[in-house]
This record gives structure tokens, C-alpha cells and sequence, in this order.
């Protein structure tokens, strides 16, 4: 639902105001929201009920943007670190030094010693003026690659051309339904009650996952299967399949390329070995495989963890490839869902990150320390950070902390004193998404879009990113940037311009309108894919090394998961937590028993990397010689990324955070069961 706004008297004297905006947060839901507004203070939250998605509740994370907007512990004045304290200083005095020290940058060093570190933590598009800003200065230092899903979107559009989902809806006409990698009951709530009803209308609710979810237990069956191993269980479903020739030979002649390469080096593997990684017996197997391929239409709707490794982006296209032989691509109740940006093809992205033609200074976003250490020794000398907290995001904690320190100038804008915005040198206050108007969409599920109107004027001191680029901008006298990028509505008129120019309204337009994007109710349908060739294409086996990737050795025998927690997104709520309160490790009581942990005694976990202290907790829901942790753990409470390594993906430069190996040791007494 697109902004509505409703005025009602209330109790004969109080007005009140009912506004629809949305939830910012880098979430598969992007919900809609109902505020009540009583005399502009006191505020209502709840899920808008009109909504097909949201359905009238919200998750815990968004109940909390109330909490938030409201915190007293928000930053609102300017602050600068004079010998290592914090002093708040004038927005005029903020932006003139600031400016100041781009300048000197920019004359003696150039463009490319200023780096641009933005990440995902508000998905509104006025946000994104901060790489119009820093493209406008020239050719700076921007990441590349993804700390969440880049491995299975390169996979996705390797296969075919395009990343879209199924909507949610279209779970009700799935005979099964496997829920691969993902926690929608921690992570994904309002899938829940599509899978629900799809239960009840009978159909096979499966759930694979190293970890017995809350998910899990709401599923019909259930395969745990080491971690890294879905690539082996879809390989080995699809031969089982093949080899009683249920295989869909009128998709596979039809509409793929390569299937008979595929088929041929599939023969190849041992049925066997495939098995044995995954960890499940032959049984589990091959029923996993009949139900799959013998009920359909059948949807597989996967998670990002199962590409958080070095053969992230194989294990996702060996998903895909399990689906092709099935047929299940292109049908109503089928497909393999992972992200959908069916959206993006209505925003004009060259626009609102004004794009610089040629190359441009780069590195990966997981490498950070590795570019600014290695790569690039003392050249980067200014950094402005947006929309992300990388000191408790980015892999290996201990080395990124030394190279963000490595550089001179280091601006954070946020509306809290994060681990990243403590260490910089200026911090900037912003606005909450409802002290603001913006535009909101979501790449990862559904398509609607949201026109989010302001629901409170912002607090005394803090300004929106749009307002404190242009007011940069005027003190380093950017006059062509001002013109192109110096008003709101003129920005987000050309940013969305081919939504409107497809929808036929204008902006204004937009306000009131329920608005979900047509033409990707079944993607595929007509068989036509986005690849080159127009048809789908199989991974090339021949040259993909089918094997395991984990190195797990003596010294550091367990493999550590780090999870999303239900009630936070990344850090972003982990600020309400107490100094020194440690994170819960959690493991199987043969784990426990192994290595002589005791519960809720103190433990302290070390890969090669670092070391942190944990708080050991039962849950025979882990698989054997796995920990998890719930990541967004700030400093202060010993945050997890401590630990993981720096690697990337085979394709799409992702982060392999999964990719993590420990050893565990106790520091307290007591009995381990």
C-alpha cells in the first residue's frame, strides 16, 4: 500500500492522524505500516491490514522503529573527536571542516584516495544520493561484491539472465514446497503464514538446514545436511531422478542448453560420495528426491547462508539445475526462488548513483583490509561511511579495525554512536525513516513499492542525507551536482522515471495508490529466459570441482555458523544490549560433552583469526561438530565477525562468513549436561 493519509477527530478533541509509510529495514518483508498519529507526539505502530503482504502485524523489529526514532540515546547534534574525546559542534562548523579536509584530498591525492563505504541499512532510494555526491567529486574508491547474496545472484543470472521470485501467493498451488537454507520464522515472518495455509491445503512442507529451525518444526520433514554439502544433495536428488527417468524431457529439449553435457558428467559421480557429504543416508535421499520430483508443481525458496562459502555460487546454479531437471521452472506452484529484482528495471539507477563511465577504483567489500593494508598501503586518506556499520560487518574484526584506523579522515553518518561511527573522526546525525519522505522497495521477495511520508518532524539537530549532501556540496561549491541533485522531487521524479512513464502517473500521483508491479506472477512462464541463448542454461560440471570445501583441521575442529537473529537486523538493535553481556553459542550436547563446555558458564571460542568469550547453550537442533551464533553482536558484547574469515565466493565476490572455523575451550566449573 502507497502512502495514505486519513484525519480523524478523536474524542471530540484530540486530531489524529493515520499514515501509511513502511519499514526501511534491509528485510525480505519491506512492510507496510499504519501510524497513528495523536497531537504529532504520542505514535501507534502497527502492520497495515489493508496490505497483502503485511496482513495487519509487523515482526519485533519493526515495532522497534518507535523505540528507535524515540531513543535518548540517538545522536543529534554534529560531533567531532578532538585527543580521542567527543564534542558536538554546529552542522555549519561540521560541514565547513568537513569540506576543508575533501578539498585538501582532493588537490593533493585525487579522487581515488577517497573512499565511499555504503551498505544496506535504510533501502530507500533518496539514500542513494551518497554515491551521486561522491561520483560528482570523480572517480573515488567504491566496494564491489556483497557481504549478503552476491554468490547466488551472479548464480541466478548465470542461469537465467534475470533474478526473480515467485510471490508469495503462488505457494498455495505448490504440491511441496522445500525450504532451503532460510529461517522465514526468524528472518522472513510474513512468508509464515503462507506456508501455513499451504500446509493445510496438503502440501509436503520441507525444510534442509544444518540447523532444526523454528522453521523446521513447523515442517512436514525435515534434513539436516552438513554445512557447504547443498550442492552434493542437489547433484545427487537429480541423478536418483534422472536415473529413474522422471527427469522433464520436454523442458530439458525445449528450453535448456547443455542438458545433455550435464547429464553426462553427472553419470560420472558416484552416486554414493555425493550422499556421504551431505550427511544424510540413501534413504533420506531418495525420499527427499520423490518428493521433490514426483509431486509437482513443486518450489524450492531458498536462503543466502548456502552461499556464504567458496562454492556459494555452485551451490545455488546446482540447486537451479535440479529444478530444470524436474521441470519445475516457469509453472505456477514451481521455480527456485531466491531474490527478486523485477523491480529495478523501473528505477533509472545510472541516474541516481550518477554513474561514471569507465573504470573506477575498486576493491572487494569483504577484502577491505586487505585493499587498504595490501593493495593500497597509505593511499587511501578519506573515507565516509553510510547505511552500514563495516567494523562489526566486515570478516576478520582485528584486521579491518587496524586498516580503518590506517586512514586519516573518516566521516560517519548515523543516527547512533555505532563501533564504526566511535572510531571516525566526525559523525553526522540523521533521520529515521519516519522523520522522512522517501521511496522504498524490497529486491528480495515481493514487488510493491512504498511512497513513505513523513510521520514526525525530525529531531532538533539531525538532518536527512539528502539535505547534508547538498549543504556539502554548496560549501565545496558543486554547482552541477546542485543543479541535477539539489531537490527532492526532482530527484525522485527522474530516479523513478520509468515507473512512471509505465505506469502512466505522475509523482503526486503515486500518494494513495496500492501499488504491486504486474508481469511476474509466474517468472518464466513463457519459457523465454534472459540468457543470451533465451534458454536456460546448466551449470558446466565439467569444469566445476565437486567436492567440499571445508578445511576444518585439529586445531580448530568446529565449523561456526553465524545466523540472523529474529529480533535484529545485522547490529542495528544490538545497541540496547548492556556492556559485556556475551553472546550465546549454541551446540548439541555431544559438542558439549566432546569438548567438556558447561552451560551458561563462560567459554571462549578462537579461530585463526580471533578469539571472543561466549555463553554455551543446549540446542539438539545443531548438527554434530557445529556451533551457531546469532550475528550482530557489538565490541562492547564481543561481536562474532572477530572470528570469520575474509574469502570470497567462487563467482560474485561474496563473503564466506560460513566458511568459519573454530575451537571452543571452557572458563568455568560446573557440570557440562
Amino acid at each position: 500500500m502507497l502512502l495514505k493519509l486519513e484525519f480523524l477527530f478523536y474524542e471530540g478533541v484530540k486530531l489524529v492522524k493515520k499514515i501509511k509509510t513502511a519499514c526501511s529495514l534491509d528485510c525480505w518483508d519491506t512492510c507496510s505500516i499504519e501510524v497513528t498519529v495523536y497531537d504529532d507526539k504520542n505514535l501507534k505502530v502497527r502492520g497495515d491490514h489493508s496490505h497483502s503482504i503485511t496482513q495487519g502485524f509487523l515482526c519485533q523489529k519493526g515495532m522497534q522503529h518507535l523505540e528507535r526514532v524515540n531513543s535518548p540515546h540517538r545522536i543529534t547534534s554534529p560531533m567531532k573527536k578532538i585527543d580521542g574525546n567527543w564534542i558536538n559542534i554546529s552542522w555549519d562548523q561540521a560541514l565547513e571542516e568537513i569540506a576543508q579536509h575533501l578539498r585538501n584530498i582532493l588537490n593533493a591525492y585525487g579522487a581515488s584516495s577517497l573512499l565511499l563505504y555504503s551498505e544496506s541499512g535504510h533501502c530507500g532510494l533518496k539514500k542513494n544520493i551518497d554515491t551521486a555526491f561522491f561520483n560528482s567529486l570523480g572517480k573515488v574508491t567504491l566496494p564491489i561484491g556483497s557481504l549478503c547474496w552476491g554468490a547466488g545472484i551472479a548464480a541466478q543470472k548465470a542461469d537465467f539472465g534475470k533474478v526473480l521470485s515467485h510471490p508469495p501467493q503462488d505457494l498455495l498451488n505448490s504440491r511441496t514446497v522445500i525450504i532451503w537454507g532460510r529461517n522465514p520464522v526468524n528472518t522472513n515472518v510474513h512468508l509464515v503464514p503462507f506456508l501455513k495455509k499451504a500446509k493445510e491445503q496438503g502440501a509436503n512442507i520441507v525444510v534442509i538446514d544444518p540447523i532444526k529451525t523454528a522453521t523446521a518444526h513447523l515442517a512436514t520433514h525435515y534434513y539436516q545436511i552438513k554445512p557447504e554439502s547443498d550442492g552434493h544433495l542437489a547433484l545427487a536428488m537429480a541423478k536418483i531422478l534422472i536415473n529413474d527417468k522422471l527427469h522433464h524431457m520436454e523442458f530439458l529439449n525445449n528450453y535448456c542448453d547443455d542438458f545433455a553435457s550435464f547429464e553426462a558428467e553427472l553419470q560420472h559421480l558416484e552416486l554414493d560420495s555425493l550422499i556421504e557429504a551431505t550427511g544424510l543416508t540413501f534413504k533420506e535421499v531418495k525420499e527427499l528426491a520423490f518428493l521433490y520430483g514426483m509431486s509437482s508443481p513443486s518450489s524450492i525458496i531458498l536462503g543466502y547462508g548456502l552461499q556464504r562459502y567458496p562454492n556459494g555460487g555452485r551451490n545455488i546454479r546446482l540447486i537451479d539445475a535440479l529444478a530444470a531437471v524436474t521441470g519445475n521452472i516457469g509453472v505456477s506452484g514451481g521455480g527456485v526462488s531466491y531474490a527478486n529484482q523485477f523491480i529495478k528495471q523501473w528505477i533509472d539507477w545510472d541516474y541516481l548513483s550518477n554513474h561514471q563511465h569507465g573504470q573506477q577504483p575498486s576493491f572487494i567489500r569483504s577484502q577491505f583490509y586487505q585493499y587498504i593494508l595490501e593493495e593500497r598501503p597509505d593511499e587511501i586518506k578519506g573515507m565516509f561511511i553510510t547505511k552500514g556499520n563495516p567494523l562489526l560487518q566486515l570478516p576478520n574484526t582485528n584486521k579491518t579495525k587496524e586498516a580503518f584506523d590506517k586512514i586519516p579522515f573518516k566521516v560517519t553518518i548515523d543516527l547512533f554512536m555505532t563501533d564504526t561511527a566511535a572510531a571516525s573522526d566526525y559523525i553526522l546525525p540523521c533521520t529515521h525513516i519516519f522523520e522522512e519522505e522517501d521511496f522504498l522497495y524490497s529486491s528480495m521477495w515481493h514487488s510493491h513499492f512504498f511512497y513513505t511520508q513523513q510521520v514526525l518532524p525530525p529531531r532538533d539537530g539531525v538532518k536527512n542525507e539528502f539535505e547534508i549532501f547538498n549543504l556539502l556540496a554548496q560549501k565545496l561549491n558543486m554547482v552541477e551536482f546542485v543543479k541535477h541533485y539539489g531537490k527532492e522531487e526532482q530527484y525522485l521524479e527522474r530516479g523513478l522515471g520509468p515507473l512512471l512513464a509505465n505506469i502512466g502517473l505522475s509523482l503526486k500521483e503515486l500518494q494513495g495508490k496500492n501499488l504491486s508491479m504486474e508481469g511476474n506472477e509466474i517468472p518464466w512462464r513463457n519459457k523465454q529466459f534472459a540468457t543470451s541463448t533465451k534458454k536456460y542454461q546448466f551449470i558446466n560440471l565439467k569444469n566445476t570441482k565437486v567436492t567440499r570445501s571445508t578445511t576444518a583441521k585439529e586445531d580448530y575442529p568446529l565449523q561456526l555458523l553465524s545466523l540472523h537473529p529474529k529480533h535484529s537486523l545485522h547490529s542495528q538493535h544490538f545497541n540496547r544490549v548492556e556492556e559485556g553481556v556475551l553472546p550465546k553459542v549454541y551446540c548439541n550436547r555431544e559438542t558439549l560433552n566432546t569438548f567438556k563446555i558447561i552451560i551458561d558458564q563462560p567459554a571462549e571460542l578462537e579461530s585463526q583469526y580471533g578469539k571472543i568469550k561466549v555463553i554455551p547453550q543446549l540446542d539438539e537442533g545443531v548438527g554434530n561438530n557445529l556451533l551457531l551464533i546469532y550475528e550482530g553482536w557489538w565490541l562492547k558484547n564481543q561481536g562474532v565477525n572477530t572470528l570469520t574469515p575474509s574469502g570470497v565466493s567462487d563467482i560474485g565476490n561474496q563473503a564466506i562468513y560460513n566458511h568459519c572455523f573454530c575451537r571452543i575451550s571452557s572458563l568455568g566449573k560446573g557440570e557440562t549436561t
